[in-house]
């Protein structure tokens, strides 16, 4: 590891920068993960503007519908492929405190520079027991621990201000991905806790609305990020000209910017985080058009609709955003 367990709240802060960017799963046509497209894909990743890092088992990894083993397996293939260029985070969320540590240990082990660990996603959960589900985990490993705090159904359980300001005493705890989609609980865990520990926004609006209004408080990265993937091209790196602007101050370029990416999330990204999730299978989809390797989903998972690629198709082309008319039809 490149810091001590006393050093990892400072390390995280003094070394991630730019967008940690979502991660996908690439499957063969039978269903099985395709380590060979997790590889490309990884490369591509990394040459995204504006990323700096990734995140690896995120949502957008479809992490709970494979095994343990294949999480592993997972993890092991793309920061293989990363080989230590940029920051690397990896999900070790599971309902079983024992499979968390198991794979906190692995990500540990295999150079990860941080952990996301969600709140345990199904069962019973109050105040009291998830704060001991991250104590329990950070006792058992050494590496730094990112939380997710978010109001999406999906996953059920949100991490309020008075909660984070309890898990924010745990010595690794490092960070808080902060996705509750309200700029009044954005604001409140910033106050509660953005001394203590690193509170991300993965949205640009809101990670603009906390540069200008608490830059004392807003961590110079965004963790989880996806928008990277599709909201911009080489040509038009709207995602990174976004970031560089804000963290150099210009706010006015920064907005601008803004504007470019909002134009795209609000057709394709927004409007289902309204709806309470996050549509991880259209993204996939839209990753194909890019030059991705893709693949089918698991049950209970499905494919997008034709309408669905379709308008994602008609707005990436409306934004000046789809890289090869040929090559989207070709994917379809």
């Amino acid at each position: 590891m490149k810091y001590s367990r006393s050093e990892a709240k400072n390390w995280v802060k003094d070394n991630f920068v730019g967008y940690s960017v979502t991660t996908t799963t690439a499957l063969t046509p039978e269903g099985e993960i395709d380590f060979d497209g997790l590889r490309s894909n990884t490369e591509k990743f990394l040459a995204l503007p504006g990323v700096k890092g990734l995140y690896v088992g995120s949502l957008y990894q479809e992490f709970w519908t494979q095994t343990l083993d294949e999480r592993k397996a997972v993890t092991e293939t793309i920061l293989g492929a990363q080989n230590g260029r940029g920051q690397s985070i990896v999900n070790i969320t599971h309902t079983s405190i024992k499979d968390s540590i198991d794979l906190a240990k692995h990500a540990q082990a295999n150079g990860a520079d941080m952990i996301m660990c969600w709140p345990p996603y199904y069962g019973p959960r109050n105040d009291h027991g998830v704060r001991n589900f991250y104590k329990r985990l950070a006792d058992s490993v050494d590496i730094a621990i990112a939380t997710y705090t978010t109001t999406l159904h999906e996953l059920g359980f949100y991490i309020s201000p008075d909660l984070m300001d309890k898990i924010a005493e745990i010595e690794t705890v490092a960070a808080a991905k902060e996705a509750s989609l309200s700029l009044d609980k954005y604001s409140a865990m910033a106050l509660a806790v953005g001394d203590r520990i690193q509170v991300s926004a993965p949205l640009e609006e809101y990670y603009f609305f906390g540069k200008t209004a608490m830059p004392h408080l807003t961590p110079r990265f965004i963790i989880g990020s996806s928008r990277p993937l599709y909201m911009q091209t080489a040509t038009r790196p709207n995602c990174q000209e976004f970031f560089d602007a804000i963290d150099g101050g210009d706010v006015a370029t920064a907005g601008e910017k803004l504007t470019a990416i909002l134009r795209v999330a609000n057709e394709l990204h927004s409007r289902y985080l309204a709806k309470g999730v996050h549509h991880l299978t259209l993204m996939k989809y839209i990753s194909t058009l890019y030059g991705f390797a893709g693949g089918p989903v698991r049950p209970p998972l499905v494919q997008p609709t034709e309408e669905e690629k379709t308008h994602a198709r008609a707005v990436l082309a409306a934004n000046g955003l789809l890289p090869d008319q040929a090559g989207a039809i070709a994917a379809q």
